[in-house]
């Protein structure tokens, strides 16, 4: 693009943004003189992208910014609720370019919205539907000259071409006016008398500013995105002149469809999300009896170990019981000089007739039983008391000094 058509293009750009923007921000009594610096503290920021959106912004931002801080954060706020709210990532523009007033940016953020919410949602009958992606900008030219051919009875396939004998930019005036006494007669003249004076007239009446030069639309040099954007802003006043017909039945029925298809949309999350609690609720319940049947082979393996064990020191007891039972024997023998009968000690079994649990309570009865025995037989509670005379006295430590 030449420097004299990139000047051009940043003025047109400066002209129907700044009337894009006052266009929605007089909704809440606001408006801009500059698009390029006037959106610098965030607040008329943040309230344009609500009306442009009809979302309401769900972050806390300062409606009265004193300083540089605070009106960078606003903007970062409004850039947030534009990506994560509208689904729209801004791209090569941040906050700090709205604060120092980079037009260049700012322009071709707006370009990037203005071609998305107003351009992208224009189809050949006539009718506004936001489409479920960003369409590429071939796209949206393709729409929009579509809606033009339709509306002029024109066969439009390009910008540069299409529009240079002003006979379709004077068919949509014609269309839009309220009274085309002011049109009367322009048919006959040239192309850029013709051009020149809808542009005048579109200005005045349609309240769309005048963006083009009629010689350079006649010549086929106007830019093609100018082009474009002024095009559009015949399809944005002819919907709203669309809007400002409709009867209150009208509304009503366009309200009531609306209401129900939100309504259809919240239904079909419900039942998306019943969906989804019953996978859960099929994935816990299997988790559960997978954790119950994880826990029953856990407690039989504990509990086989802790029987094992248990075995283990039964078989350990015996063996000391048996060591015992001999020492009282000699102790016995040596007291009374007769041999005296082993004593055995009381069987320690397991009954496996019964549960693991029984089992396990049984052999710990028994073990304790066992050890308190075993107890009174070292402390010799259980051995009766002896009476050693002195010549036996003296003949048992002779037998043990010869031994």
């Amino acid at each position: 693009m030449s420097s004299n058509n990139a000047r051009k293009w940043e003025e047109a750009q400066e002209k129907a943004f700044t009337n894009w923007v006052n266009s929605l921000l007089a909704k809440v009594g606001k408006r801009v003189d500059d698009v390029g610096t006037d959106l610098s503290d965030g607040v008329a920021f943040i309230q344009f992208l609500e009306l442009l959106s009809q979302k309401k912004c769900k972050h806390k931002y300062n409606p009265e910014p004193k300083d540089k801080i605070n009106k960078i954060q606003n903007l970062h706020i409004g850039m947030r609720f534009l990506e994560v709210d509208l689904g729209l990532k801004p791209r090569g523009v941040g906050p700090e370019d709205f604060y120092d007033g980079n037009k260049k940016m700012i322009f071709g953020f707006l370009w990037t919205l203005y071609r998305r919410f107003r351009i992208s949602m224009i189809r050949d009958d006539g009718s506004s539907a936001l489409p479920d992606r960003d369409p590429t900008e071939r796209e949206a030219e393709e729409n929009l000259l579509k809606w033009c051919s339709n509306m002029t009875g024109f066969n439009i396939t390009q910008f540069k071409t299409g529009f240079r004998d002003g006979a379709a930019f004077l068919s949509m005036a014609e269309k839009l006016a309220d009274s085309n006494d002011a049109l009367a007669g322009l048919a006959g003249l040239d192309s850029i008398a013709k051009l020149a004076a809808v542009f005048d007239f579109a200005e005045k009446n349609l309240n769309i500013p005048k963006l083009l030069d009629a010689e350079d639309v006649a010549a086929g040099t106007a830019d093609e995105r100018t082009l474009m954007l002024y095009t559009s802003l015949f399809y944005n006043a002819y919907e709203g002149r669309k809007k400002a017909n409709k009867s209150e039945m009208d509304e009503l029925k366009d309200k009531v469809v609306e209401v129900a298809g939100i309504e259809r949309e919240a239904i079909s999350k419900i039942f998306q999300l019943e969906d989804q609690l019953n996978m859960y609720n099929e994935e816990l319940k299997t988790e559960r009896y997978e954790r119950m049947a994880l826990e029953r082979v856990v407690m039989d393996l504990e509990n086989k170990a802790m029987l094992t064990h248990l075995m283990e020191l039964r078989e350990q007891l015996e063996s000391h019981q048996h060591l015992l039972c001999r020492l009282q024997q000699d102790v016995q023998q040596k007291a009374t000089g007769k041999l005296a009968p082993l004593w055995g000690p009381p069987q320690i079994s397991a009954d496996l007739s019964k549960s693991m649990f029984d089992q396990v309570d049984q052999l710990g009865s028994q073990l304790d039983e066992e050890l308190q025995r075993i107890s009174r037989i070292v402390q010799a509670s259980e051995v009766k008391p002896i009476t050693i005379g002195k010549k036996s006295g003296e003949k048992l430590l002779e037998k043990e000094r010869e031994s």
